[in-house]
């Protein structure tokens, strides 16, 4: 349930520029312009097998202009054949010190404060071109190109910045990109991995819509299933994003269609403190599938009147509402999302018992390379040069997918036949 005791939006992030040992600990200066700060990109950056921001190693993770802090480019479950999957970091990280999540002697007093492993962990869902970039933009309050020219890639992370440096967002390659035909299934399959991977790593999920449609609703539904399936509670967040409205009688209007009358929305109030003057923040809730709660926030075409109404006060009510929620997981991402991926990897390929002899079946586990920045077949970790020698895996002959993407599986997870979307047209 959404904690409705939102009282203040924090001018400032109490941050810890020391590890909690009951005393100071001595560290060296670090360079010029580099942050010691104890922040979410600190911990996420430790959990990088290969990175320290004093070692020359580090050197050898690639960076990338997209201002994301650090990208998974799980592109293709094929590329597991040889290379794996390149981990690239963004240009601005060698400002911020890493915190490994466990320091090499073990030392209890030297262990991050347990309030430095946890972070508020937001996953941006939609449809193809309903806006997702602009909303991560204004909510990260970074530049993060437009997928029109920069197509995200795998899975890329970035923390918040300024005020909210305990919230992280995940963002997923879209589902537009082109690839040879031979490869459309392991395309296929990727995507539905790396949904299921951002659904299972965030606490709380922002949907994007324009003007409702029934793709929509369908997808809506899909992820409510999912999140129903799994049996782990998730905060969910619809952004109404009305890029083409923009008058406030017309967004009152669509208001009234699509949030009260289709998802049975209720007007909601909320006053926050911000720079000592009040601000009202208007909102929605309504109730789906009997009992998961979603927030609803409205967004109208920038620069228009309607947008000097809503669009302000609904982003500060997203991100007070993530500020000041209590609802968090494990900072250690790249450690979880590994040990996810290992449970599903089993189930995506075939298992062949009779290989020749002069090929070995791989063994289907995942790990960080031990001196390449790269995600490998574990059988692959120490190979030096990583394109020789490759597998030839295919994918199991079991893949369902639903009409949003996701893999179908019955009650024991297994892939079942598709199974009706329909079978009840009052829910979302």
């Amino acid at each position: 349930m959404f904690d409705n005791q939102i009282d203040k939006l924090h001018s400032t992030y109490n941050t810890v520029t020391q590890k909690i040992t009951g005393k100071p600990k001595q560290e060296p200066n670090p360079p010029n312009g580099t942050s010691s700060e104890q922040t979410a990109l600190s911990t996420i950056l430790g959990g990088l097998k290969l990175y320290n921001m004093n070692d020359a190693v580090s050197r050898i993770y690639k960076s990338t202009n997209s201002l994301y802090d650090v990208v998974i480019r799980i592109n293709n479950l094929s590329d597991l054949n040889t290379q794996g999957w390149e981990i690239l970091v963004g240009n601005h990280t060698n400002n911020v010190i890493p915190n490994k999540m466990i320091v090499p002697n073990d030392d209890e007093s030297e262990q991050i404060p347990d309030e430095k492993k946890e972070a508020v962990i937001v996953t941006v869902l939609c449809a193809y071109n309903r806006g997702k970039s602009y909303l991560l933009k204004k909510l990260c309050r970074i530049n993060i190109p437009s997928g029109n020219i920069i197509h995200t890639e795998g899975i890329s992370i970035t923390a918040g910045r300024d005020n909210y440096t305990n919230i992280v967002f995940l963002d997923t390659a879209g589902t537009d990109t082109p690839v040879k035909n031979d490869e459309i299934e392991f395309k296929r399959a990727t995507e539905a991995l790396l949904r299921e991977v951002v659904l299972h790593l965030a606490t709380f999920l922002i949907i994007v819509v324009n003007r409702l449609r029934a793709t929509d609703q369908i997808y809506i539904r899909q992820v409510l299933k999912y999140c129903r399936d799994t049996h782990i509670r998730k905060k969910i967040i619809i952004v109404h994003n009305l890029v083409d409205v923009e008058t406030i009688e017309d967004v009152n209007t669509v208001i009234e269609k699509e949030i009260k009358i289709t998802f049975g929305g209720v007007d909601k109030k909320t006053q926050l403190q911000i720079g000592g003057t009040s601000k009202s923040i208007h909102y929605f809730e309504s109730k789906q599938q009997k009992d998961i709660e979603i927030r609803h926030y409205v967004l109208a075409k920038s620069h228009s009147k309607a947008a000097d109404i809503w669009n302000k006060q609904s982003l500060d009510g997203i991100m007070n509402l993530l500020q000041n929620s209590d609802n968090k997981n494990s900072l250690d991402i790249i450690k979880d999302m590994i040990t996810y991926i290992n449970g599903k990897l089993p189930q995506l390929f075939k298992h062949n018992n009779d290989f020749s002899s002069s090929t070995t079946q791989p063994v289907l586990s995942i790990v960080q390379h031990d001196s390449l920045p790269y995600i490998v077949l574990a059988d692959r970790k120490s190979r030096h040069n990583l394109l020789e020698e490759g597998y030839l895996l295919e994918l199991s002959e079991k893949l369902v997918y639903d009409d949003a993407g996701y893999f179908v599986k019955n009650e024991s997870g297994n892939w079942q036949p598709r199974y009706n979307l329909y079978e009840d047209d009052n829910e979302y």
